[in-house]
């Protein structure tokens, strides 16, 4: 089975909220290396192509997108799941540390979690 780590950057099928279905979405996979071996379910936050403001508590925008294997300039939205390993199509690639710390704090800030050294402790 593939190894998914914190910064990771996937394709994943996300159900439709209030009908079915479901449409495939990139996400960053922002759960630590132990939750991600211990189980079959992965935490992430939405990727998006719309980087144009206004933005909401916990948007950070990635700038070394290409990087990560996206397809256009892209944002982290402060819009977190879980999602099962098997609903995963694809690795696209994986975030620059600089935006995954930046990302880190943008999810820590809107649950209001106070952390000194993120990505020191993954």
């Amino acid at each position: 089975m593939i190894r998914y780590n914190p910064g990771d950057i996937i394709l994943v099928n996300i159900a439709f909220s209030g009908t079915e279905g479901y449409k495939q979405r990139p996400a960053v996979v922002i759960s630590t290396d132990m939750f991600n071996v211990a189980g079959i379910k992965l935490v992430v936050a939405a990727v998006t192509g719309n980087v144009l403001p206004p933005y909401r508590p916990g948007d950070t925008l990635i700038h070394d997108w290409k990087t990560a294997g996206l397809l256009k300039p892209s944002a982290v939205r402060g819009v977190i799941a879980t999602v099962d390993k098997s609903d995963i199509r694809c690795k696209l690639g994986t975030l620059a540390p600089t935006d995954f710390i930046k990302i880190e704090q943008g999810i820590a800030d809107i649950l209001g979690f106070i952390v000194s050294s993120l990505s020191a402790t993954n």
